[in-house]
């Protein structure tokens, strides 16, 4: 792996928190070396009401580990079929 923890971690942070919203947020939960593919880090949030109400979870990040870039699942199926 080219990335460590860490910068997969404020990589998957940086990408969630660029459309803040004051209505919810993106708790981490954790982050690991996907199990699918070790091209990946999976970073998983929990989408909570400013008082801490859960709305939606876990909500999946996946971080490119050779492009150092961080995005959906969806984002990352249809970069995987492009390179078909």
């Amino acid at each position: 792996m080219n990335l460590s923890r860490e910068q997969a971690e404020k990589l998957a942070l940086e990408y969630v928190n660029k459309d803040k919203s004051d209505y919810y947020k993106l708790t981490l939960l954790s982050v690991e070396v996907s199990k699918i593919s070790t091209q990946y880090w999976a970073a998983t949030f929990e989408v909570t009401t400013p008082e801490g109400h859960i709305i939606e979870g876990p909500v999946l990040i996946l971080v490119d580990d050779e492009l150092e870039k961080a995005m959906s699942l969806d984002e990352a199926v249809q970069a995987h079929n492009r390179k078909k």
